[in-house]
Parts: C-alpha cells; sequence; structure tokens
C-alpha cells in the first residue's frame, strides 16, 4: 500500500468523522427543542433534512472511499453498489434543493411589506412542507436509473498492465439521465444566485438604514432576520464554492484524464459541503436554540 493512499485514507477518515459526527449532534439539538415544546421556525424543518441528506453523503460517499483508499477492494457485490450509489446521488441532489430552498424562503421572509414576495410569507409553512415533499419525489425518481446501470466492482488495466480496483462502476446511464441531474442542479444554483443577490440588496438597504438612523431602533427579530440571511448566505456561498471546484474536477475527469488520484480528488471535494456546513450553522443553534 503506498504512502500517499494512507494519508488519503486518514484524510478521509478524519473528514468524515468529524463530519458525520457535528452533523448528528446538529440533528440531536433540533430533534431535542422540538420535543422539548420550543417554537421553531418553518425554516428548520428545511435544516433538518439538509442535515439527514448532509449524514447519508458522508456515509454513502465517505465509507467506501476510506475502504479503497487503504485498498480494501471488492467489498460491495451488485446490490450493495446499487444501494450505495443511490443513496449517495439522491442525497447528493436533496442536498443541492434544500440548500436552494433555504435561500429562497429565507428571501420570501425578509422581504419588503411592498414586494411581489411578501405576499408569500403567510404561506410559507404550507409550501415548505409541498416544497419538501416535491424535492423527494423529484430526486427519487431522477435517480431510479442508478438502481439500474450500476454494477459491482471491475478490474480495469492500464498501459502499464497495473490493476486499478473500482470498487462500483456506472455502467452507461442513459443520456436522459444526465440531461435531468444537469437541469435539476443549473436550475437549484440559478435559483440561488437570484435569491442571494435579492438578499445581499435587501442587507446593503438595512445597513444604509442603520447608518442614517443612528440609533438602536431596530427590533431583536430585525437583527435575528439580518443575522440568519448572513449565515444561508455563507451557507450558500460554501457550497456553490465546492460545487464549482467538484464540477470543474469532473470534467478534468470526463474529457481529460482520468485516473484514481483525480477519482480521490472530486470525492474529498464532494464531501467538504456536507462535512462543512453544521460549522455554519453550530454557533447560532447553540446561541438561539435552533431558532435560526
Amino acid at each position: 500500500m503506498l504512502i500517499s493512499n494512507v494519508c488519503i485514507g486518514i484524510f478521509l477518515l478524519f473528514q468524515n468523522t468529524i463530519g458525520i459526527l457535528v452533523n448528528f449532534f446538529l440533528f440531536s439539538l433540533y430533534i431535542l427543542n422540538f420535543l422539548s415544546g420550543h417554537k421553531l421556525r418553518p425554516l428548520n424543518l428545511i435544516l433538518t433534512q439538509l442535515i439527514l441528506a448532509n449524514i447519508t453523503v458522508l456515509v454513502s460517499k465517505g465509507s467506501p472511499e476510506i475502504l479503497q483508499a487503504f485498498g480494501i477492494s471488492y467489498f460491495l457485490d451488485d446490490v450493495g453498489c446499487k444501494m450505495i450509489f443511490f443513496l449517495h446521488r439522491m442525497a447528493q441532489g436533496l442536498s443541492i434543493c434544500f440548500t436552494c430552498l433555504l435561500c429562497s424562503f429565507q428571501a420570501i421572509s425578509i422581504s419588503p411589506s411592498d414586494s411581489t414576495l411578501s405576499e408569500l410569507k403567510a404561506r410559507i409553512p404550507e409550501l415548505i412542507s409541498t416544497s419538501c415533499l416535491f424535492c423527494w419525489i423529484l430526486n427519487i425518481l431522477i435517480e431510479i436509473p442508478v438502481l439500474i446501470f450500476v454494477r459491482g466492482p471491475r478490474i480495469t488495466t492500464n498501459n502499464t498492465n497495473k490493476s486499478n480496483a473500482i470498487y462500483c462502476s456506472m455502467g452507461i446511464l442513459i443520456d436522459v439521465y444526465s440531461i435531468m441531474t444537469s437541469l435539476r442542479n443549473v436550475l437549484c444554483v440559478g435559483l440561488m444566485f437570484w435569491t442571494s443577490s435579492y438578499m445581499v440588496i435587501l442587507l446593503h438597504r438595512h445597513h444604509q438604514q442603520v447608518q442614517n438612523i443612528h440609533s438602536t431602533s431596530f427590533s431583536s427579530r430585525t437583527l435575528a432576520e439580518v443575522r440568519a440571511t448572513q449565515t444561508i448566505l455563507l451557507l450558500m456561498g460554501i457550497f456553490v464554492c465546492f460545487y464549482f471546484l467538484h464540477s470543474i474536477t469532473l470534467i478534468f475527469l470526463t474529457y481529460l484524464d482520468h485516473n484514481l488520484y483525480g477519482l480521490t480528488i472530486s470525492a474529498i471535494l464532494s464531501l467538504c459541503f456536507p462535512a462543512l456546513s453544521p460549522f455554519v450553522l453550530l454557533p447560532r443553534t447553540l446561541k438561539y436554540s435552533c431558532i435560526l
């Protein structure tokens, strides 16, 4: 076993373990606050599902990558590969959808009373429940081809006659699947950019008002909304940053150079957001008792 593989395995193990523990701790805080009768904001329904998606990504993607890095191959059969890939791809899709919903509904909740979005404020709880259900159904339907085309491990031989063990192979996925996943991702990222730009403008206007008034007349609720918006913008920024880095790596692997180290870098990048996002949410959760 190469020393580089051991280092990669240790890094993935550390990244995965910390990410799962912090996500689980954050999820437990939300559940305890709910069971203790605290009044939670509607957005917390999205957050709890985002945390569950993060945990699923870390378990379904990180665990096989760790075993692969430590030289343990052929640990999954066809059924295992299908389930692992299905859970990973579905959780990844849910992650981008829930992050998009988080930005969208926060933009609605802080919109001025004279804006067109303000008309939706009273319907936010209903819209969130419907949107979350739609995201689950959509991503389950989109990922059905994974259950059909993913196969068990295979051996590929490169030009130097050395065998590279791949713990699962995607087989040949139909073009419709690629189009659907790409369309989902583009629409979600585009909506995130639009809503985040809108929230940045509102925050800028609020900052100007504070400077002009030079007083503390703004309510604590208004200040809490501002801090919550800043948290969601930071969360969205982290997601988009690693999403684009991961996309660039996938393009490089697809069209330029397909190798195991490239696949490892791609795996690490795909695990960065689910591992880091709870650290953005945790300080506010501890301070405000789950009231984002």
